[in-house]
């Protein structure tokens, strides 16, 4: 209920600010424009309007949020607070830095005697339009930069600010570095056709606008990057998903770049190899564009791929810092596989061509598409080959790491992935190629029949080599993992404590062979005394009620035993747990203990509520876009021209 009363104040609240904001800056934009104290009767009515019914909808929202603010410590320090104030800080500051570019960029272009509309951005503005924006701006962004730091050094309970305050500083961190980055593109862009670019107005206007773009973007990207580096001293910056997301998506999406632009570069030079003929402004407009984007990401992906790798080496445990290293190589990876088996497609499409069409090898459109198969090829495999054969290796070893790697989820996601993918396309062309064959056995042959047979089985034969080999590294994998795990299991014995009649050992000793039948399972009853050997349990089971009321003999031996304690929840009137009674405790413990024997971290959840399940399909689905938006940015290369 609270969470959404401060949704609709807040909301409110952000809305109306923006409307006056607004509504006042179009009042006097129009004003100092026309030099008419009074501008036209729909524009003052349309200023005046937003004003005046914006003024006290903010007041009286913003108003109730100060004041429960300085009453209630959760309210002052609730996560939505810090969200609103953040959000306006962004909503006044970008407008600041939009129209300082547009100034910028709108006086490159007036010094360069250039039209004004060929800037960027405020082409159609003036110096007051811009200079009212920004005077407005960094008024309202002042007063709420001034009550965001207040919160900061009166809150005892500062986390929530701290969460909202890390996501805004990396927004400012990468507003900074796009502005910055497609300002070198545009000035190399320019610099690739620099008689034009003197010549034409065109490419004066590519080269000016990337300057603009640099001289506002790089400090913007330099100030918030050094901030965020600062802020590293503090643990809980430093251990941050979101720096570490932050980073991933810096190098990875930098080095899909770059490859892309060494597959187009790669494509226009195999083309001349092959005897195309290309004048010197046709190469330089071809790998011109491309050259633009993967040089600057290059450099991001040079400059952020460092940051990453002494940031998995700051991580403390070897566990981590190898699943880190995982992510990134199974990642290219599968970036590599996609892009080796296209190169392989279009290689054996174009050989089933010359073989079904008579054509001449060395016509245009077939040197185009070798070159096109074999630059795919000359990106994608060496690709693959630098970054899957490593996670083999690994995953084959028989020491503790190389288990590790073989219970990877990162590693059967990949496996799995590709397997899908395999079966699923192996499946649509035996489709193709049986209806091929039945369509011609109907007595309906086609002219293109022999070419479309040789194709659905080319893309057979692919999908089922590429099955073939993910499958047995599949199968490598369980039959290792079992050996391996097997042999731990059998030296983590366990011993279960229970009360004469409660037959709660029994229930635990069944699901513990179910989750891991190799462990070693003893239970007595408490009422029998403590067997001697029973040192040698590595953990022991007791239920609730055994373990906070234990007999006396038991409670000295607990005090000296060095082992791993378990307690399983058993409801008792009087004796409440936070969170709700635990219904799957046996499966919880039995889950431990098999963590325990496999040396795997402790996780305690025995399955996952339905939020959580299309939480994890949403990601899943999130993360397949971005990964096919990579992969587009790469291909969308193709068009510049």
């Amino acid at each position: 209920m609270q969470t959404v009363r401060r949704l609709y104040f807040f909301g409110v609240a952000f809305i109306s600010i923006e409307v006056v904001l607004w509504g006042l800056i179009q009042l006097l934009r129009v004003t100092v424009s026309t030099g008419l104290l009074l501008p036209r009767p729909e524009i003052l009515a349309q200023a005046l309007a937003l004003i005046l019914v914006g003024v006290p909808l903010f007041l009286l929202h913003w108003g109730w949020a100060q004041r429960v603010a300085r009453t209630d410590a959760a309210e002052h320090a609730a996560t939505l607070r810090a969200v609103f104030l953040y959000a306006i800080l962004l909503a006044t500051l970008v407008p600041v830095v939009q129209n300082g570019l547009a100034l910028i960029n709108r006086s490159l272009v007036l010094l360069a005697g250039l039209e004004p509309y060929r800037a960027l951005l405020g082409g159609n503005q003036s110096w007051s339009d811009n200079l009212i924006a920004i005077f407005f701006n960094l008024t309202l962004a002042a007063y709420f930069y001034r009550v965001t730091q207040l919160d900061l050094v009166t809150l005892l309970h500062v986390e929530n600010y701290h969460d909202v305050r890390r996501l805004y500083r990396y927004l400012w961190v990468l507003y900074g570095l796009l502005m910055l980055v497609f300002g070198v593109q545009q000035v190399i862009r320019a610099l690739f056709h620099l008689p034009v670019t003197i010549e034409t107005e065109m490419g004066s206007e590519k080269l000016l606008n990337g300057l603009a773009l640099i001289l506002v973007g790089a400090p913007i990207w330099v100030l918030a990057w050094q901030t965020v580096q600062r802020a590293c001293t503090e643990p809980h910056e430093t251990n941050s998903y979101l720096r570490l997301g932050i980073l991933y998506l810096l190098a990875l999406g930098g080095v899909v770049t770059v490859l892309s632009t060494i597959g187009i570069v790669l494509d226009v030079f195999l083309r001349l190899s092959l005897g195309e003929s290309l004048l010197l402004s046709e190469i330089l407009s071809q790998v011109g564009g491309p050259f633009s984007v993967g040089i600057p990401l290059g450099v991001v992906w040079a400059y952020y791929g460092n940051v990453l790798t002494r940031q998995i080496a700051s991580y403390p445990s070897v566990a981590w810092r190898a699943t880190l290293k995982r992510f990134y190589f199974y990642f290219l990876a599968i970036i590599g596989l996609i892009t080796t088996f296209i190169g392989l497609a279009l290689l054996f499409s174009f050989l089933i061509e010359i073989f079904t069409s008579q054509i001449a090898i060395f016509t245009s459109v077939m040197l185009k598409r070798l070159s096109a198969a074999l630059s795919t090829l000359m990106v994608g495999l060496p690709l693959w080959l630098f970054t899957w054969p490593p996670m083999q290796r690994e995953a084959l070893a028989s020491d503790e790491n190389g288990d590790n790697a073989r219970r990877s989820l990162i590693r059967r996601t990949y496996l799995y992935l590709v397997i899908f993918s395999a079966v699923i396309g192996g499946m649509i062309s035996a489709i193709v190629l049986f209806y091929n064959l039945l369509y011609a056995l109907l007595g309906s042959v086609e002219t293109s029949f022999l070419r479309d047979v040789l194709h659905a089985i080319e893309f057979l034969l692919l999908f089922v080599i590429f099955l073939a080999y993910h499958w047995l590294a599949l199968r490598s994998d369980s039959g290792q993992k079992a050996d391996t795990l097997t042999a731990k299991q059998m030296q983590f014995p366990v011993l279960i404590f229970e009360q004469s009649g409660s037959e709660i050992a029994g229930l635990i000793q069944e699901a513990i062979r179910v989750s891991a039948p190799s462990i070693p399972v003893a239970a007595i009853a408490i009422e029998q005394g403590i067997p001697e050997d029973a040192e040698a349990a590595r953990a022991v089971i007791l239920p609730s009620t055994l373990a906070f009321n234990p007999p006396e003999a038991l409670r000295v031996w607990l005090k000296d035993y060095t082992g791993h304690k378990i307690i399983v929840p058993i409801e008792t009137p009087g004796w409440y747990w936070p969170g709700g009674f635990p219904r799957n405790g046996i499966l919880t413990a039995a889950q431990i203990t098999r963590q325990l024997a496999e040396g795997q971290p402790i996780r305690t959840s025995t399955g996952n509520s339905i939020l959580q399940i299309v939480a994890y399909v949403f990601a899943i689905l999130f993360a397949i876009q971005v990964l096919f938006m990579l992969l587009a940015l790469g291909i969308s290369l193709l068009s510049f021209g």
